[in-house]
């Protein structure tokens, strides 16, 4: 009798609070289906929550998200990939900048580990899930033969605010410069900042 090897997800994130903490959620349910789980976050965001995490613990205290999964007998791996900024560029700052990287340079350094995984992970990768705010998952999914999953991690009001967004647009309460121009990030995100705090009070 042949035993059957757990399926194996690999779990990428956006690295904004609101998106990794409900992909972390994500990634426990799934190990606790009996998927294995790797668990990919970027450089930068694995420095910030390890910088927070230490003033909560001990300075020599080795900062483990999964920590507690794992001792339950989870199995997530947790790996870090480059946003293809170096660590000190300044995210907040440079936020459009910070955004086109994701969409034109953080790809490749996903596409890299990717490829590592299906080469080695042991069980053998079998699905990707990725932050549905990526463009670029399904064809990286689609090159390993994996299946891929969209995951949400935002409200439904922001699901409806992209959904609409072609409203949003004839009906005057978003710029635009050109009948197609509805990407505007730092409209959109503004936008979104607004809803986000009136929201969240």
């Amino acid at each position: 009798m042949t035993t059957q090897k757990p399926l194996h997800a690999v779990v990428f994130t956006l690295s904004l609070q609101g998106h990794v903490i409900p992909s972390i959620h994500l990634a426990i349910k799934l190990a606790s289906k009996g998927f294995t789980i790797t668990f990919v976050n970027t450089e930068v965001n694995h420095r910030d929550i390890t910088k927070s995490l230490c003033r909560k613990t001990s300075q020599n205290d080795v900062v483990d998200i999964f920590a507690a999964a794992r001792e339950a007998g989870l199995d997530i791996r947790y790996r870090t990939v480059s946003d293809g900024f170096p660590i000190s560029f300044d995210r907040k700052l440079n936020n459009e900048q910070y955004l086109e990287g994701h969409v034109h340079v953080f790809p490749a350094h996903v596409d890299e580990l990717v490829r590592d995984l299906v080469d080695s992970a042991d069980p053998p990768l079998t699905c990707l899930v990725a932050d549905s705010f990526f463009g670029w998952q399904s064809a990286i999914a689609k090159k390993y033969n994996l299946v891929y999953v969209s995951f949400w991690t935002e409200p439904a009001l922001v699901f409806s605010l992209f959904y609409h967004l072609d409203l949003l647009q004839i009906n005057g309460h978003y710029a635009s410069h050109g009948k197609y121009k509805l990407y505007n990030f730092k409209t959109l995100f503004f936008i979104l900042f607004i809803f986000s705090w009136i929201f969240s009070k």
